[in-house]
């Protein structure tokens, strides 16, 4: 099966026989141009095919280079996919070689070269394997295994996927036979393969094994859809020996037919997303029928139980309605002809009024809590040294007066005049504070905390 090809290790030294002619080498001096018109095309045309297939043969080798940039790719994406950084995830998608083995798998099968075929599948084990384990080692030191979007959208692969990898496949074998590096780069970043293997080493290490599932199917969609591309194109560019109409057809028809089976599971999750993306909108739209304008959402989730609809989320709400579960679900159900499950939360929204009335009552309360405190280091530092007994100090915190009763001929110069001093620091720590003496008769009583009203007359 396999067939000549100069220039390409492992695939014989004899010329190629690429469309049932011989290759020639140009002469010196000549280059290959793949565009040329010119009467000369023939041989240029079988040699320009062989330095193709001889490029593809050298990027699905498996050696250092190789193990290197598939381990600092998947190295790349795990990370990306923790952070749920897509630049991030990008980057890992440029520095990944597995395109070269993908490659060489399609033009393995355009030109029957069963040598390349078998070095290409070795090359992309070897690279799933490395990506996988590399994946595996960082999710297990990793603190964070919290699912992001990143990965959640490599779990649930639809026909549109398969509809990228095509076209991404038909680029890139357009981008190999005319050398164009730029349309490479864009390929590798249109078909997503690294990060469906990081993917599939999170959902082994965390025990996800649906994630697991899921994005081995999105690899393996991408992979056979490069492939097959690649060798339908080469094909029809004439890469390999001239096969009878039949054995075309069989061939073609083998490739439609494995894409037919693969794409059965995608058109299934592609359907339910769908259903699902209908479901949302229609709750959407009933419950900003059933709420006020003044109401909003605050949350909302709607997935899909089977054939069944579950609504949950908080709405904040300026009355309470009793029957919003019952009717969003009642109509819900009407318009999706399935039964819907609804669990919706109601809080109630504080109006502009409301709010004014909660921060003048909690600024009241720090100032009642800011006058208490200032009340009792007032009556620390008065009664310091107990030259003043407590009893004789009142406090009227409302009005922030402090009346000291005291009797001066009882008390002597020398304590009259430290009490004086007490006095005069508390009311210089305190200057929104009135402090005062208060007249001591023998008629009169200690009156009690906080009464200013029967307060003696201050002096």
């Amino acid at each position: 099966m396999a067939g000549n090809h100069p220039g390409v290790p492992g695939l014989g030294d004899a010329p190629f026989n690429a469309g049932g002619r011989r290759s020639a080498r140009p002469g010196a001096g000549r280059d290959v141009d793949d565009d040329d018109d010119g009467n000369d095309s023939g041989g240029d045309d079988v040699h320009g095919r062989a330095l193709v297939l001889a490029s593809v043969a050298r990027d699905a080798r498996l050696n250092q280079k190789f193990l290197l940039l598939i381990t600092l790719s998947a190295a790349i994406a795990t990370l990306g996919l923790l952070q749920g950084s897509a630049a991030v995830v990008i980057g890992a998608m440029l520095v990944s070689p597995l395109l070269g083995p993908i490659m060489g798998v399609g033009f393995g099968l355009a030109t029957l070269e069963s040598n390349l075929i078998k070095r290409s599948l070795v090359t992309m084990a070897a690279g799933m394997a490395v990506a996988i384990i590399v994946a595996m080692l960082i999710i297990w030191l990793s603190p964070i295994n919290d699912v992001t979007p990143e990965l959640r959208a490599r779990t649930q692969p639809t026909l549109l996927d398969l509809g990228v990898a095509v076209v991404g496949g038909i680029a890139g074998v357009y981008a190999i036979m005319r050398k164009l590096s730029g349309v490479m780069v864009g390929v590798a970043i249109a078909t997503a393969l690294v990060p469906p293997l990081s993917t599939i080493g999170f959902g082994l290490a965390t025990g996800r094994f649906d994630f697991a599932l899921g994005s081995a199917l999105l690899f393996l969609t991408n992979t056979l859809a490069i492939a097959f591309a690649a060798t339908i194109v080469a094909r029809l560019n004439r890469f390999g020996p001239s096969l009878t109409a039949q054995h075309t057809a069989m061939q073609v028809l083998g490739i439609i037919v494995t894409l037919g089976i693969l794409s059965i599971p995608l058109a299934l999750s592609l359907n339910s997303i769908v259903r699902e993306i209908g479901a949302r909108n229609a709750v959407q739209t009933e419950l900003d029928r059933l709420l006020d304008p003044s109401d909003r959402v605050d949350s909302l989730n709607v997935r899909m139980d089977g054939e069944d609809v579950s609504v949950d989320g908080v709405v904040l709400v300026d009355q309470y309605a009793a029957q919003l579960n019952p009717d969003l679900a009642r109509q819900v159900q009407r318009k999706l002809k399935r039964s819907v499950r609804v669990n919706i939360v109601q809080l109630r929204q504080q109006t502009n009024a409301a709010a004014q009335v909660e921060e003048q009552l909690n600024r009241r309360v720090t100032t009642l809590e800011q006058r208490e405190g200032d009340s009792r280091n007032i009556i620390a530092g008065l009664t310091v040294g107990e030259l003043v007994p407590r009893e004789r100090v009142l406090v009227d915190a409302q009005a922030r007066r402090v009346v000291v009763q005291r009797d001066r001929e009882a008390e002597g110069e020398q304590v009259a005049a430290a009490i004086d001093r007490i006095m005069a620091s508390v009311q210089a720590n305190h200057p929104q504070w009135l402090i005062q003496n208060g007249a001591l008769t023998v008629a009169e009583a200690p009156v009690a905390e906080g009464s200013a009203a029967e307060a003696p007359t201050a002096e």
